[in-house]
C-alpha cells in the first residue's frame, strides 16, 4: 500500500497514546483453507447481497465456536455441511455454533447483504455536487475492514485461495484477484468469475466495479498485464502505467522468484483512500496518479506503480503474521521503488544511479521530518491502538533505507541471494522478522542479530559529530567521531523505545593529487572513538561513508578547500550534495560564489535543488544574485527549486524573474511555485496594489495536472498583506467558494490550506468566520477532505479547532482520521495560548538575523560589491 497524502505536523510527543497496551495476533484455532464468494452489486442502490462459502480445517478439538469478523452485516442464515446452524452476532464477531459431533473440515455458508458501509466496500458515484462522477464501487481491506463487506477471519495471519463470482448491471466490469474464468450476460446483469490459485490473506481480497476502458499488455512468460481506467483517461493511462511489464520482468530477475500470479492488473478508482492497495493480482491504484504529458516533465506514476507492484511478492506472496512486522511488507516495496529507478534507462538514461540516490535521499529526509518533529519508536512495534498508527514513515522510509545499507553491507551478491532464499522459503506463508534473519544467515554464514537489534527492534539513527585535522609532519589525518544521538550514555530509553549506540563498519575515503583515492575501514563500536591514518600526501578531498549508505545524521566540518574539491569533483551525488550543505556553515562571498557556480554547472538536478535551497538559507545579497541567475538551468526540477528558494528574497530583481516564469514556463509545476514564490517575494508596497490581486485571480483560470496551479496561487493569495485583516475580502470570499463541494477535489485542498494560513493571524471577525467554514467542512466524509482540515486545523494553532477535531474524531471511521485528529488536539492544548507569543518571537528573530546577514554582506564582500 501506498499513500501519497501529506503529514500533519504537530507538536513532538510520545507516539504511544496513554492507555495503549501490546497487540498481538489473535489464535488461529482453524484454518481457513478457500473462499467463495457469489454476490451481485448494484452499484446505483449502494447495495451487495452475497453468499460466502469458507472451506475451514479445525486445528484445536477443543474448539465449539466458530468467531468470525464482521461489522454491520444483514445475516439471513448460516450453514455448516449444508446445514442449518445457530449463529449470533454481537459487536464485531458473527460466532457460530459448532456441532457436538466433531470433525475437522467444515464447508460454512453464509448469506448476508450490505448497503453502503462505511468501511471495507465504497460505493461512488453522481450527486448534486458531482453530477459528472461516475459510478464505481471498489474494496479497500488493509487493514482489517473487509469484514465490512465479508463476515471471514480478517486477519493477516493465515492464508487461503479464494474465488469470487460477481453479477453486475450490464454495462459495468467487474474486477477481482486471479484468473478471468468466465464473463457471461444474463439479460440485464453481468457475471464475471474469478479465481485465485495462489493462497492470501483475506485483506488482499479485491473487487471493483464500474465502466471501464480496458487494454492489456504481455509481461514474461506470456503473462497478461491489464489496464482499467475510466473512458477517455486512457491516453493517460498509457503513460502513468505502460511500464509495468518491465518492471516485471526486473523484479522477477533481481529477485529470483518470477511474479508468482495468474495475470496482473491495474484499476485506476475515483475518490481512492490510499494512492495505491496492492490487492493479490489486482492492485487498486488512485485516478489521482494519471497525468498528461505536460506534467510528465515533472511527474511519473512510476513510484507508486513500482511500490504496488514490488507488493506482489512482499505482502502478498510473503505476507507478515502480524502486524507489528508491516515493514517486511512496506519497507520491502519501498526499497523496490529504488530498485526500479536503478533500472530505467527509458526515463533517466546515464543518471539512473544518481536518481536512486537521491531518491532514498528524500525517502530518508522524509522520515528525519516525523524522527524531529513528531516522534521515534522502533520499526518493529506492536505498541499501538489500531495497526494503522504505524503505517508511517519509520514503517515505510526508514525501512527502505535500512534495505540499501543492508544490501550494502552484505554486497549485491549475498544480498540478493539472501532475499531469493527468503521469498521461496517462506513462499505462500507468513513471516515475522526473524525469519527474513535466518534466510539471510543461512545464504551469508554471517550473525545478523546485532545489524537487526540496532536498526530495526531499536528506535533512532546515528547523529554523528565529527572533527577532522591534518596533522602536517606526520601526514596523518585524525578524526574524532562522536555519536550524540544518547548523550553520554550507552543508550537512550524515551517513550518506550530505546536508541543505541550504533556498532556498524562504516568506510573512509581520501583522495589525493592525481585522483588517486584510498579507502580505510572503520569499524566504530563505542560512543567516541579518535582514529588515526597514515597518508601518503595532503588530502583534496575526505569523506565519511561515500555513496551515503547509513541513514544519519552527521556534522563533519572540513578546510572549505576540501569541501570546494568535492563540491565540484565527488562523482556521487549525494558527496556533493553533503558539500554544499557543510559549506553553509562558514560561508562568505567565495562560498556563495562557488555554490552559484555549481548550482549552473552540476550535471545533477539533485544536487542543483539541494544547492538552491542551500542559497536560500544563507539569504544574503549574494545568494540571491546567485538563484536569479540559477533560473537559466534547464532541468524543469532544478528550476522548480531555484523559483521556490527565490520566494524567500523580497527584492524587484526577484519579483520581474518570477513572474516570467508564473505567467509561462514547460513545467506545470515550476508555473505554479512561481506563483507563489512572486507573491512572497513582493515588497509590502507592491504586495498590497491591486494588480497584484488582478494577476492571482488569472492565474486561477489556468487548468493544471491535480490543479497545481490553482493550489499554489491560493498560497499566494493567503500570503497577501492584510487579508488576514479583511483587506481583500474579494479574494477571502474566492479562496472559500473554491473550497466548498462541487469544485474539483485538488482545488479544494489547497483552498482548505491556504484558509486556514489566514486563520493563524487573523483578526477576530475573520477567523470567526473562516472557523464557520472549517466546522461545516467537518461534516464531510471525504477522506482527502478531513486529512487536509486537520493538517490546516493544525496550522492555525487556534483553541477554535479543538471542538471541530472531536467532531471529526466522533464522526469518521477512519484510523487514520482518528489518530491525526487526536494527536493534532493535544498538540493544540499543550501549546495553547503560548504559540502566538512563539511565533512573535520567532519573526523577530528572522528580522534580526536577516539586518546581521546584510551587514556581514557589507563587511566580508565589500570589495566585490
Amino acid at each position: 500500500m501506498s499513500t501519497h497524502v501529506s503529514c500533519t505536523n504537530h507538536t513532538k510527543r510520545p507516539f504511544v497514546f496513554e492507555g495503549t497496551t501490546m497487540q498481538y495476533a489473535p489464535d488461529t484455532s482453524v484454518r481457513l483453507e478457500h473462499l467463495k464468494l457469489v454476490c451481485t452489486i448494484d452499484p446505483r442502490q449502494k447495495s451487495l447481497q452475497s453468499v460466502v462459502t469458507q472451506k475451514i480445517r479445525l486445528i484445536d478439538p477443543n474448539v465449539k465456536t466458530l468467531t468470525l469478523d464482521q461489522v454491520g452485516l444483514a445475516i439471513k442464515w448460516v450453514k455448516l455441511n449444508q446445514e442449518k446452524a445457530k449463529f449470533s452476532c454481537l459487536g464485531d464477531k458473527l460466532y457460530v455454533e459448532l456441532p457436538s459431533k466433531k470433525q475437522q473440515n467444515f464447508e460454512l455458508e453464509i448469506d448476508y447483504e450490505v448497503k453502503n458501509p462505511r468501511k471495507g466496500l465504497y460505493f461512488i458515484g453522481p450527486d448534486s455536487d458531482y453530477p459528472s462522477k461516475r459510478y464505481q464501487v471498489w474494496s479497500q481491506g488493509e487493514d482489517q475492514d473487509n469484514r465490512y463487506w465479508i463476515p471471514t477471519f480478517d486477519y493477516p495471519n493465515q492464508k487461503a485461495t479464494t474465488e469470487i463470482i460477481a453479477r453486475v448491471p450490464k454495462g459495468f466490469t467487474a474486477v477481482s484477484n486471479g484468473a478471468l474464468l468466465s464473463q457471461k450476460a444474463e439479460g440485464e446483469w453481468v457475471e464475471f468469475h474469478y479465481k485465485l490459485g495462489v493462497p492470501h490473506v483475506t485483506y488482499l481480497i479485491s473487487l471493483v466495479v464500474g465502466e471501464f476502458e480496458m487494454w492489456s499488455d504481455e509481461g514474461p512468460d506470456h503473462l497478461p498485464v491489464v489496464y482499467y481506467v475510466r473512458p477517455g483517461q486512457k491516453e493517460n493511462g498509457k503513460r502513468s502505467f505502460s511500464r509495468t511489464p518491465k518492471m516485471i520482468e526486473v523484479f522477477s530477475k533481481k529477485l529470483g522468484v518470477p511474479y508468482p500470479y495468474e495475470k496482473y492488473a491495474q484499476v485506476a478508482v475515483q475518490d481512492f483512500v490510499f494512492g495505491g492497495m496492492e490487492n493479490t493480482s489486482a492492485t487498486t491504484q488512485t485516478e489521482r496518479t494519471l497525468h498528461d504529458e505536460r506534467a510528465h516533465l515533472d511527474f511519473s506514476s512510476d513510484p507508486l506503480v513500482s511500490h504496488e507492484l514490488a507488493h506482489q511478492w512482499f505482502g502478498d506472496l510473503v505476507t507478515c503474521r502480524d502486524w507489528s512486522h508491516a515493514w517486511l511488507n512496506e519497507g520491502f516495496a519501498t526499497f523496490m521503488e529504488r530498485v526500479w529507478i536503478e533500472e530505467n534507462i527509458e526515463r533517466y538514461g546515464s543518471q539512473k544511479v544518481e536518481e536512486a540516490k537521491y531518491y532514498s535521499h528524500l525517502e530518508f529526509k522524509d522520515y528525519l521530518e516525523d524522527d524531529h518533529e513528531k516522534y521515534r519508536r522502533s520499526v518493529v512495534c506492536n505498541l499501538f491502538q489500531d495497526p494503522m498508527d504505524i503505517f508511517d514513515s519509520h514503517l515505510y522510509n526508514k525501512g527502505g533505507v535500512i534495505l540499501v545499507l543492508l544490501r550494502h553491507i552484505l554486497g549485491d551478491d549475498l544480498f540478493w541471494t539472501s532475499i531469493e532464499n527468503y521469498l521461496k522459503s517462506n513462499a505462500r506463508k507468513n513471516v515475522e522478522t526473524i525469519d527474513l534473519i535466518r534466510a539471510i544467515e543461512e545464504v551469508t554464514g554471517k550473525n545478523m542479530r546485532l545489524f537487526f537489534d540496532q536498526w530495526i527492534y531499536s528506535a533512532g539513527h546515528p547523529e554523528f559529530e565529527v572533527k577532522y585535522e591534518w596533522i602536517t609532519d606526520k601526514k596523518q589525518i585524525e578524526l574524532v567521531i562522536e555519536q550524540k544521538q544518547v548523550s553520554g550514555k550507552a543508550s537512550l530509553e524515551k517513550d518506550g523505545f530505546v536508541t543505541p549506540v550504533f556498532q556498524l563498519p562504516i568506510a573512509l575515503e581520501v583522495e589525493f593529487e592525481g585522483g588517486k583515492v584510498e579507502k580505510y575501514s572503520i569499524n566504530l563500536k563505542t560512543e567516541k572513538e579518535r582514529l588515526f591514518f597514515q597518508v601518503p600526501s595532503q588530502p583534496l578531498k575526505v569523506r565519511l561513508d561515500p555513496g551515503n549508505f547509513i541513514p544519519k545524521e552527521m556534522k563533519f566540518p572540513r578546510p572549505r578547500e576540501l569541501l570546494f574539491y568535492q563540491l565540484e569533483h565527488d562523482p556521487d551525488c549525494t558527496g556533493r550534495i553533503e558539500a554544499a550543505w557543510e559549506l553553509k556553515q562558514n560561508w562568505d562571498c567565495t562560498v556563495i560564489e562557488k555554490l552559484g557556480q555549481a548550482l549552473l554547472k552540476d550535471v545533477f538536478w539533485g544536487v542543483q535543488a539541494e544547492i538552491a535551497e542551500v542559497l536560500s538559507e544563507i539569504k544574503s545579497d549574494f545568494s540571491r544574485e546567485a538563484l536569479i541567475k540559477g533560473l537559466a538551468v534547464a532541468n524543469h526540477k532544478a528550476r522548480r527549486a531555484v523559483v521556490k528558494a527565490l520566494g524567500k528574497f523580497k527584492h524587484p530583481q526577484v519579483v520581474e524573474a518570477l513572474k516570467k516564469h508564473a505567467q509561462a514556463d514547460p513545467s506545470y509545476f515550476v508555473e505554479a511555485e512561481a506563483t507563489y514564490s512572486w507573491a512572497c517575494s513582493m515588497g509590502e508596497d507592491e504586495k498590497a496594489k491591486p494588480e497584484t490581486l488582478e494577476f492571482l485571480l488569472s492565474q486561477l483560470k489556468k487548468e493544471s495536472c491535480r490543479d497545481v496551479i490553482r493550489c499554489f496561487t491560493f498560497k499566494a493569495i493567503s500570503e497577501l498583506p492584510g487579508v488576514d485583516a479583511g483587506l481583500f475580502l474579494d479574494a477571502l470570499d474566492v479562496l472559500k467558494t473554491w473550497s466548498t463541494r462541487g469544485m474539483p477535489i485538488e482545488a479544494r485542498l489547497g483552498s482548505i490550506d491556504a484558509l486556514a494560513q489566514i486563520a493563524k493571524t487573523a483578526v477576530r471577525h475573520i477567523k470567526r468566520d473562516l472557523f464557520e467554514v472549517f466546522n461545516q467542512l467537518a461534516n464531510e466524509d471525504d477522506f482527502l477532505v478531513q486529512y487536509t482540515l486537520i493538517a490546516a486545523l493544525a496550522k492555525t494553532e487556534a483553541a477554535q479547532a479543538i471542538p471541530i477535531l472531536d467532531k471529526i474524531y466522533f464522526l469518521t471511521v477512519d484510523s487514520r482520521i482518528k489518530r491525526e485528529a487526536k494527536l493534532v488536539k493535544d498538540s493544540l492544548l499543550i501549546s495553547g495560548s503560548a504559540a502566538q507569543s512563539v511565533a512573535k518571537l520567532r519573526t523577530s528573530l528572522e528580522k534580526l538575523e536577516e539586518e546581521y546577514k546584510k551587514l556581514r554582506d557589507k563587511v566580508e564582500c565589500s570589495n566585490r560589491a
